[in-house]
């Protein structure tokens, strides 16, 4: 039952579709768009080691950018003014979120955007469908923000009692599903010190050590450190991200309504 309301949406925008509406007349006064961006790269960070005489090892970052591609069809409100003279991808407006719209028919967002941040690289997403009728409006959207590791779907549906022209009463529902988000998997593992016991952590995750020797292996056997400063700095934040990777996937996935 839980996924009923989110399926009417699909349901709904399909039916309308189905009625009548030609890919021709979809497309209509749509607009294509991509653009590109770059930027300068943090600065480099040299690090020294002394384990076999002095060496020196430079971390470079590459250079940030964003190629963004998409085709929006999303009519502006009489007040609103148009961003820019060719779309790029970053503008925002009023009707891109409006519980309404200015136009009857089909609005719709479709955007990627392939980035790299800092020395990552991530992909950000926004889509939506939207028909637009007299009384109602029904939407389905899905939103990834890749740097931030945020995704979900969103099914909404929203009536419109027009009482006059400068007056009306609306009512909706909406209905959202991502991973579970706001949970600590290391909780169970913090001291009463308010300090992380990780080394059981570790040893619990199929890692050894040898404290005689100094030697620090992973679940393989291989060999990860020799000596407790990269065990602490290098090896154990390994093991922090896999274990609450883990964790976090073993969770059923979050429904909220509203």
């Amino acid at each position: 039952m839980k996924h009923v309301l989110i399926m009417l949406s699909v349901f709904l925008l399909a039916s309308v579709t189905a009625s009548g509406q030609t890919l021709k007349k979809t497309f209509k006064f749509a607009t294509f768009y991509t653009a590109f961006s770059g930027g300068n790269s943090i600065s480099d960070n040299n690090i020294y080691s002394v384990s076999n005489g002095l060496q020196t090892d430079v971390v470079s970052t590459p250079f940030d950018y964003s190629l963004t591609a998409g085709v929006r069809k999303i009519a502006r409100f009489g007040y609103e003014n148009r961003a820019n003279t060719f779309y790029n991808g970053t503008e925002k407006s009023y009707s891109d979120a409006a519980t309404v719209g200015k136009v009857k028919g089909f609005e719709f967002l479709f955007e990627a955007d392939w980035r790299r941040q800092q020395g990552t690289n991530f992909l950000d997403q926004n889509h939506f469908l939207r028909y637009v009728a007299k009384d109602w409006i029904a939407k389905v959207e899905y939103v990834q923000d890749g740097f931030a590791d945020v995704s979900y779907f969103e099914g909404s549906q929203r009536y419109r009692l027009n009482v006059n022209k400068r007056l009306s009463f609306n009512i909706g529902a909406a209905q959202r599903i991502s991973e579970p988000y706001g949970y600590d998997a290391l909780e169970e593992w913090m001291l009463s010190n308010g300090n992380l016991h990780y080394t059981t952590l570790a040893i619990q995750e199929g890692y050894s050590i040898d404290v005689a020797a100094n030697e620090y292996y992973n679940p393989e056997g291989s060999l990860v450190a020799t000596s407790a400063d990269v065990w602490e700095q290098v090896v154990v934040p390994e093991v922090l991200n896999d274990y609450v990777s883990r964790k976090r996937n073993e969770l059923p996935s979050q429904w909220n309504y509203s």
